[in-house]
C-alpha cells in the first residue's frame, strides 16, 4: 500500500531512466557539446532520484520489481560511445569537405573579399566547418567530431556560401591573386618574341 496517493508512475519513470542509460552507454547522445559520460552520470542522477521518491511513496513491502535493479555505476566525465566509429566518420566527412567544389571555390576565392564584406557572407565561419573538424581530429576531440557525422548539413552551406560570394554584386569584390587557380595563372611563355622590353622589364 503507498504512503500517499500517487500521481506520477514513479516505477514506470525508473524503468524508462535505466532503459536510457543503457542506450546512451551503447550508443551515445546527439548532444553537440557534452560527452556521453557528463549525461550518462546525469541520468544516473535521475535513477537515484526516481527510487527516492518511490521510498517516499510506496511500503517496503510494495516497492516495484524495478527498484531492486542495480544503480549503474559513475563513469568518466569524458566518456564517449562508439569512439571509433566517430574518428573514422570525421575523417570521412573532411575527406569529402577537402573535395568539395563549392569549398574550394571558397577557399580560391575568400581573398577576393572585404573583411566587412567576408563577415557578412560568414565566408570564414563557414570555411572554419573543415579546419575545425580537421583540429578536432588531430586534438581527438570526440564530442566535436560526432557534430560531422553527418555532413550535408556542413555541404550545404559551403553550397549555400559558394553562391552568395557569386551573386556578391562587382563593386563589393576586390581582385587578388589568390583567387586564380594554377591553371589561370599559367600564362603562354612561349612566343618570346612578341615580348616589348622596357628598361630591362619583359611586358607581356
Amino acid at each position: 500500500m503507498s504512503k500517499k496517493n500517487r500521481q506520477v508512475d514513479f516505477a514506470a519513470e525508473l524503468q524508462k531512466d535505466h532503459e536510457r542509460w543503457a542506450y546512451v552507454y551503447e550508443y551515445g547522445t546527439s548532444d553537440p557539446f557534452w560527452e556521453d559520460g557528463c549525461n550518462l552520470n546525469l541520468i544516473r542522477n535521475h535513477i537515484i532520484n526516481d527510487r527516492r521518491r518511490i521510498e517516499e511513496s510506496y511500503a517496503p513491502r510494495d516497492y516495484p520489481a524495478i527498484y531492486f535493479k542495480e544503480v549503474p555505476p559513475k563513469v568518466d566525465q569524458m566518456y564517449m560511445a562508439r569512439a571509433d566509429e566517430i574518428r573514422k566518420a570525421a575523417k570521412e566527412s573532411l575527406a569529402r569537405y577537402k573535395a568539395d567544389f563549392n569549398y574550394r571555390y571558397i577557399l580560391r576565392h575568400q581573398h577576393d573579399f572585404s573583411q566587412a564584406t567576408k563577415k557578412k557572407l560568414c565566408v570564414d565561419a563557414v570555411i572554419g566547418y573543415a579546419t575545425g573538424l580537421e583540429h578536432y581530429i588531430q586534438t581527438d576531440s570526440l564530442v566535436d567530431m560526432r557534430r560531422h557525422e553527418n555532413p550535408e548539413t556542413y555541404l550545404k552551406s559551403f553550397e549555400d556560401c559558394a553562391r552568395k560570394m557569386q551573386e556578391t554584386p562587382v563593386e563589393e569584390v576586390q581582385i587578388s591573386l589568390f583567387s586564380f587557380s594554377n591553371d589561370e595563372l599559367n600564362y603562354d611563355n612561349s612566343n618570346e618574341d612578341m615580348d616589348e622590353e622596357f628598361g630591362g622589364m619583359t611586358m607581356m
